[in-house]
């Protein structure tokens, strides 16, 4: 449900029909696409998703692109008691009480971190508690089982480094500028920089 090139854009969020958010923020100028279910997360500026995205206990940073069918930071089952079944720590819907408050507490606390500028191919999957580098790529239907490094282009199941985006001269440059921290005043400015070469850009850019 991308906003057509025709719409001026506006800072509020956009969040696309029959898409679920519980205690939930987004920032300036975040698209959500339909049928999303998104829970106890953080959505920085310029993010957006696509259509069928279920979103867990995670941290999201600045720019980063989410096609449809994703899905980050999925809650684990207690597998290593008697039973894993939900009745075992949310039975209310069985007949079964208390909560295990314990167990839902901690499986909340365990967030999953999404760098700035991170591109997450269709039916991609990020396990909980992990950290995906800035700049980095997953692949479609990746299953991401541990932390990813900046830049890396992962694919798979589970998924491995394919290769890095740059070298690791311009992947530390890139880092430095730290461009997805600009201010809006900032971005429109330079915003034609990037479409230069990315020798070029880091030229321009770098202190």
């Amino acid at each position: 449900m991308h906003l057509s090139i025709t719409e001026f854009p506006t800072p509020k969020p956009v969040v696309g029909a029959r898409s679920k958010l519980q205690d939930t923020i987004l920032q300036d100028y975040v698209e959500i696409g339909e049928e999303n279910h998104i829970d106890n997360s953080f959505i920085d500026a310029y993010t957006y998703t696509g259509q069928y995205c279920f979103i867990q206990n995670s941290h999201l940073g600045r720019f980063i692109s989410i096609a449809a069918m994703v899905r980050i930071g999925p809650t684990n089952h207690p597998y290593e008691r008697a039973s894993q079944h939900l009745f075992v720590y949310n039975g209310e819907g069985y007949g079964f009480s208390p909560k295990d408050a314990t167990f839902l507490h901690n499986r909340k606390k365990k967030t999953t971190t999404i760098g700035n500028d991170v591109w997450i191919g269709h039916g991609a999957i990020i396990q909980s508690g992990l950290k995906v580098g800035n700049g980095a790529v997953i692949a479609s239907n990746a299953v991401v089982t541990k932390d990813v490094p900046p830049y890396a282009i992962m694919g798979g199941v589970p998924a491995k480094v394919i290769s890095y985006r740059f070298d690791p001269e311009t992947i530390q440059s890139l880092q430095k500028i730290a461009w997805w921290d600009w201010k809006r005043e900032k971005l429109e400015k330079y915003y034609l920089d990037f479409r230069l070469p990315i020798a070029d850009f880091i030229k321009k850019h770098q202190s």
